[in-house]
């Protein structure tokens, strides 16, 4: 008779998708994965596109991922270019979340975690000029978050968008 062997199966992991709008985006929600997606039973990718119009980049992220099996998908996009309803339909079609960083871009958002004036009718420019320099190194570099925004400042932030990512991180709804 032939010995059976003992086959140890990993429990499926949740499965999370998560697309920048640019480098400096993907290297933020990085820094996010290392502080909140340990021990969370689920994988997380995090990818970047290469900016543009809202439209392409949903586009991109359908096409790119079509046949993959996430369980959730989120796309960070800038408020800086509108967002026409057919495209919004595309992402709920596609179960994409969008998450709209306010104000301006991901920078503008970032500065109102650190409770800095984000003045109205500035440009991402003027946000990532304000920013960049506060940041421990490059934006595209995840490292360089850690100092600005550690853990408690994450936590305590009310930024709602902020509050989501940390929640898709954490495998919480």
């Amino acid at each position: 008779m032939a010995r059976r062997g003992k086959k140890q199966r990993k429990a499926q992991l949740a499965t999370l998708l998560a697309v920048g709008e640019g480098p400096a985006d993907k290297a933020f929600i990085n820094h996010l994965k290392d502080l909140y997606s340990q021990n969370t039973g689920q994988r997380v990718t995090v990818e970047a596109e290469d900016g543009g119009s809202p439209a392409t980049m949903i586009r991109n992220v359908i096409r790119k991922h079509q046949h993959a099996d996430y369980d959730r998908r989120v796309l960070v996009l800038d408020e800086d270019v509108p967002i026409r309803e057919r495209d919004l339909a595309r992402a709920r079609q596609a179960k994409i979340e969008l998450i709209i960083s306010t104000p301006v871009c991901l920078e503008g958002m970032l500065l109102c975690v650190l409770k800095q004036q984000v003045p109205n009718g500035v440009t991402a420019t003027y946000c990532k000029n304000q920013l960049h320099p506060q940041l421990s190194g490059r934006e595209t570099r995840r490292e360089s978050y850690r100092e600005l925004f550690p853990k408690q400042v994450i936590d305590n932030t009310t930024k709602e968008q902020i509050v989501r990512l940390r929640q898709l991180m954490m495998n919480e709804k």
